[in-house]
């Protein structure tokens, strides 16, 4: 009876460790993607996104700047995984993104400012054994504004 208790636990442990090992490959695609996508680097985030998520990401560049550009040369945005989500399937993660320096969207292009910092949900899948982010739109900050 010992040793099948034994071997329940750490097969047990072992799942633990593959899931946890699982969730940080895609908070580690997520985060890769965030540093790309946030300082307009979209070749380098389609690589890490589902092909359904390219028209986002023409949608994005064909809406990025001269000044958009210039303002991330004087500070590139950073990103940092602050939290995941693992959904109700073993292939669905949601990271949360801290980016500071993200570009603020602006109707008129030459008033388009960095904004200090900004949450973001990504959700990443994973396809093939890879995980990839899949884009349902342009990201949208997850924190609260002040108006």
């Amino acid at each position: 009876m010992k040793k099948l208790l034994i071997i329940a636990m750490t097969l047990s442990l072992a799942a633990c460790d593959i899931i946890q090992r699982d969730s940080d490959k895609a908070t580690d695609v997520a985060v890769q993607w965030g540093e790309a996508f946030f300082n307009c680097d979209y070749h380098a985030a389609e690589a890490l996104c589902t092909p359904d998520s390219r028209r986002w990401l023409q949608f994005a560049a064909s809406n990025t700047t001269q000044h958009d550009l210039d303002l991330l040369k004087q500070h590139a945005a950073e990103v940092e995984a602050t939290d995941y989500f693992p959904e109700a399937s073993d292939t669905l993660r949601v990271v949360e993104l801290a980016v500071r320096n993200s570009l603020s969207p602006n109707i008129n292009a030459e008033e388009s400012s960095q904004i200090e910092e900004a949450l973001f949900h990504t959700t990443v899948v994973k396809r093939n054994g890879q995980w990839l982010v899949r884009m349902e739109g342009l990201p949208r900050s997850e924190k609260q504004s002040r108006d």
